[in-house]
């Protein structure tokens, strides 16, 4: 299909762990020039075939090709070689500057050898540059939005040997502002000659941005081909065996009653992100909160779930004004943040740990019996079709969309009253995503409340009951589930 000579192939790969083959005999050709889509439902082997192309594991059987020459992969000789991989985990020090996160693998010499904050900095902004990222070489990471941090690997990532470049996940927890940025970042890494390799569970971005397509379902590789030859549809097909749609009328199996207000804010703000805004949430409702780029929603969100004090106003959850997030969550109001991997996970504990974090901290049992703490972690995770083999294995090692899911069971677990969800169905493929559209739905119509801070316009039409807009820290408007369309709701983000 392509005459020019593949940067990167894998030619029939398989691996296996104990008690699961996750990698049956696939093959995959990334292309200079193209992105290639890299495509499959959480558990279908993107994982493990991403770190078998980076030599971070070893293939039982098959071949890795970098232009055309069989090679054996190992970390260091892979970044070697120009493959650089953009994980979903992102790998930033947090303490760091900007400027040594950015030269991490290769910090610049001055005279004598010598590396200077200086020196950095400057090559530091050229590379930033290169990626449209105006940062502050200087800054601490722990400084930056999630969209700055993901400019801030890919500009590492994007140096003058880079040959291949892997995205996992890349616009997961990003607006539709910053997504666009990314968008043209990747063109121009394609055009300058790079093969890019894209991994989504969006296939609108696929359809947008990639020239060929890979799918895996359960290990094996079922198509592939140009994208221009597919319909979204035939994608979905492929992915999942049937073609699953994601339907307001396929969520919602009546209408729902508003009852008691859970939450509610009296003209709170927060320095200059959230100003004065008024709103409730009741029980046996989805509100969807929704805004453009710096509307203020992702800090109206850890203002509603009491991780976040406001500077002015009054937040009041379940009737009292809570202190804190802990006295926010004895109280019931379970929290999904969108930056799982820093502020919803412990990365290096076990599923069990994760799963049961909430339950432990809030009723403080005076004797831990692992036994039934894994079988009350699986009860849970198998009612979210979690994908595990060991509950006892570290949650690291789940996908990411497997990751959101137990983060999820967490506060099932304990019953919450309050559902307050960031960017719930970040990285999630789409069956899981209709499956927690219907436990939101399940949860509200059991009397519980649930906010849903989204910038996905299908998921607020399919889930949402009310949707509030936000613009410049300010409420700018709001509209009725059943009529929140992507044109209503662009209007009012935008002000028109």
């Amino acid at each position: 299909m392509h005459a020019v000579l593949a940067t990167l192939e894998l030619r029939n790969v398989q691996k296996s762990f104990p008690g699961v083959r996750a990698l049956k005999d696939v093959s995959l050709a990334a292309h200079p020039g193209r992105v290639h889509a890299l495509l499959g439902e959480n558990g279908a082997g993107k994982s493990t075939l991403i770190k078998v192309a980076s030599g971070a594991l070893q293939p039982d059987d098959g071949q890795i090709l970098l232009n055309g020459e069989p090679v054996r992969l190992t970390p260091r000789s892979a970044k070697a070689a120009g493959l650089r991989v953009l994980h979903q985990e992102r790998q930033i020090a947090l303490t760091r500057s900007v400027a040594e996160n950015v030269l991490l693998d290769l910090p610049t010499r001055g005279r004598f050898g010598l590396v200077t904050a200086r020196g950095m900095a400057r090559e530091a902004a050229e590379r930033l540059a290169r990626v449209g990222a105006d940062l502050d070489p200087y800054a601490p990471a722990w400084t930056l939005t999630v969209a700055q941090l993901q400019l801030l690997e890919l500009a590492r990532a994007v140096c003058a040997d880079a040959r291949c470049i892997i995205m996992d996940e890349p616009t997961a927890s990003l607006h539709r502002a910053e997504i666009e940025q990314l968008f043209s970042v990747v063109r121009q890494v394609r055009d300058s000659g790079i093969a890019v390799v894209y991994i989504s569970h969006h296939l609108d971005e696929v359809m947008e941005l990639a020239d060929d397509y890979t799918v895996l379902r359960d290990g094996s590789k079922v198509a592939g081909g140009l994208v221009s030859d597919v319909t979204t549809g035939q994608l979905v097909s492929h992915m999942f065996g049937d073609e699953v749609s994601l339907r307001r009328e396929d969520v919602h199996e009546g209408g729902t009653v508003a009852g008691d207000v859970a939450i509610e804010l009296d003209r709170v703000s927060f320095g200059g992100a959230v100003r004065s805004v008024s709103l409730k949430a009741r029980r046996g409702e989805v509100l969807a909160v929704t805004g453009a780029v710096g509307c203020g929603s992702r800090e109206l969100a850890h203002l509603m779930a009491g991780a976040l004090k406001p500077t002015s106003g009054t937040v009041r959850i379940l009737g009292a004004s809570r202190a804190n997030r802990r006295a926010a969550a004895r109280a019931g109001v379970g929290f999904l943040p969108a930056d799982r991997k820093r502020e919803g996970l412990m990365l290096d504990r076990s599923i069990v740990d994760n799963a049961l974090l909430a339950e432990n901290g809030i009723t403080r049992a005076p004797l831990f019996d692992p036994l039934s703490a894994a079988r009350r972690t699986a009860d849970v995770c198998g009612r979210l079709s979690v994908k595990l083999s060991d509950v006892r294995a570290p949650i690291r090692g789940l996908s990411g969309g497997n990751q959101q899911k137990v983060i999820l069971a967490r506060w099932l677990r304990v019953d919450s009253q309050v559902l307050i969800l960031d960017e719930p169905t970040a990285g999630v493929d789409i069956p899981s995503k209709s499956e927690i559209y219907r436990l939101l739905r399940q949860h509200a119509a059991e009397g519980r409340a649930v906010v849903l801070f989204s910038t996905e316009y299908q998921e607020i039409r399919c889930v949402a009951d009310r949707v509030v807009v936000m613009r410049d820290g300010r409420v700018a408007g709001e509209i009725d589930g059943e009529d929140a369309t992507e044109h209503r709701i662009f209007e009012m983000e935008l002000g028109a």
